[in-house]
């Protein structure tokens, strides 16, 4: 399965979550969430011969940090969707220019939420 249709699944059907807008969230932080997500599409897409692949997309779901902002992306304030949309054009330039390679994707990625 997936990751977009688990971050879907998440947002539509968790009950126990913690909103952004119950809660003092930084600009900042959503940025860094948007630019994680744009990594994560990026790397299930075509990162597949990474040698953390399979590990990385297992465990992520099974993330308490993956799964609360997941659930959390619905209650974004215009200013939090603005950083989100920031932080993934950020992560997509990157991406695009080539400064980053699916290993360091993966690493950051892990240390995001798999840790957590």
């Amino acid at each position: 399965m997936k990751i977009i249709p688990r971050i879907l699944f998440f947002l539509f059907f968790s009950k126990f979550a913690i909103a952004f807008h119950d809660v003092n969230v930084a600009n900042e932080e959503v940025a860094v969430l948007g630019g994680l997500w744009t990594q994560i599409y990026v790397y299930e897409e075509y990162c597949t011969d990474n040698q953390y692949y399979e590990i990385i997309l297992e465990r992520l779901p099974n993330s308490p940090r993956f799964e609360r902002y997941s659930v959390e992306l619905e209650h974004l304030t215009n200013d939090q969707e603005l950083a989100w949309e920031r932080g993934g054009l950020g992560a997509s330039a990157v991406i695009s220019s080539g400064e980053t390679d699916c290993g360091t994707m993966a690493t950051v990625i892990w240390e995001w939420f798999g840790e957590n």
